[in-house]
């Protein structure tokens, strides 16, 4: 089962989530992140941000970049951050 959007760091489900997300992040390749992902979800949310119009894409986008990382309970997290907001994943 692919992961889904849970939410931004904008409103996040909790800031100790989000925080211990971060903390405990590495950095992957766009390749990998969308391997995990549902693509509904992301296309969804790439078109939101503005980039279902060619020739603008996230994975050329130098202010883009993917994450793998957990949450406390140790369940795997994907996240992409974009502008310096985070995009959380998760089932």
């Amino acid at each position: 089962m692919k992961m889904v959007y849970q939410y931004c760091c904008v409103s996040p489900k909790s800031l100790e989530e989000l925080e211990y997300i971060i903390d405990h992040s590495r950095e992957i390749t766009y390749k990998t992140f969308r391997s995990k992902i549902d693509s509904e979800e992301f296309n969804s949310i790439q078109s939101n941000l503005g980039y279902d119009k060619a020739p603008f894409n996230l994975k050329d986008d130098y202010a883009v970049s993917f994450y793998k990382s957990k949450l406390p309970s140790g369940k795997l997290v994907y996240y992409f951050c974009h502008s310096c907001i985070e995009h959380i994943f998760y089932n």
